[in-house]
C-alpha cells in the first residue's frame, strides 16, 4: 500500500530543468522506493509500474540534456565572431564525428565476435548495444551542431 501511495506521488513529479538536480531528485524517489521494502509476489506489477515512471522520466531527463546542450553550443557560436574560430569549431565537431563514428564501428565490429563465439542471452553483449545506442545518440547530436555550424 506505501508503494501504491508513492506511485501516485512519483507521477506528479516533474523535473525542473537542471540536468543534475533532477538526476539527483530521481536517484532519491529510486532510494525512497528500495527504503519502503519489498513486494510480495503476487503484487510485483507495482515494481513494473515504478519501472515504467522511471524509464518516462529518464527519456525526460535526456531529452532536456540533449536540448540544453544544444542551446548553449548557439549561445556559443552566437558569441564567436571571428570566422577563423568558427571554422576551428567545424574541424573539431568533424573530429569528434569521426571519433565516434570509428568508436561504434569498433563496438560493433567486436560484438560479432562475442556474439558468434557465445550462445544465448549474454549481458556483456547487452551491455556493449547499449554504449553502441549511446554513441549513436552522440553522433546524432555532433551531425546537428555541425549542421548548425553549416547554416551560420
Amino acid at each position: 500500500e506505501k508503494k501504491k501511495e508513492y506511485l501516485e506521488g512519483l507521477r506528479a513529479f516533474e523535473l525542473i530543468g537542471d540536468h543534475k538536480t533532477d538526476l539527483d531528485a530521481i536517484k532519491a524517489h529510486i532510494e525512497a522506493w528500495k527504503a519502503i521494502g519489498k513486494v510480495p509476489f503476487n503484487r510485483r506489477h507495482i515494481e513494473g509500474k515504478f519501472n515504467k515512471i522511471l524509464d518516462a522520466l529518464f527519456e525526460k531527463l535526456s531529452s532536456s540534456k540533449k536540448e540544453s546542450d544544444m542551446l548553449r553550443f548557439a549561445n556559443k557560436l552566437g558569441n564567436i565572431e571571428d570566422s577563423r574560430k568558427i571554422d576551428n569549431e567545424r574541424i573539431f565537431i568533424i573530429r569528434k564525428i569521426d571519433e565516434v563514428q570509428n568508436e561504434i564501428f569498433q563496438l560493433e565490429n567486436n560484438i560479432q565476435f562475442i556474439s558468434s563465439s557465445s550462445k544465448g542471452e549474454n549481458p556483456f553483449i547487452k551491455e556493449v548495444q547499449k554504449n553502441i545506442e549511446r554513441h549513436k545518440d552522440d553522433l546524432k547530436l555532433w551531425k546537428e551542431k555541425l549542421q548548425q555550424i553549416k547554416n551560420m
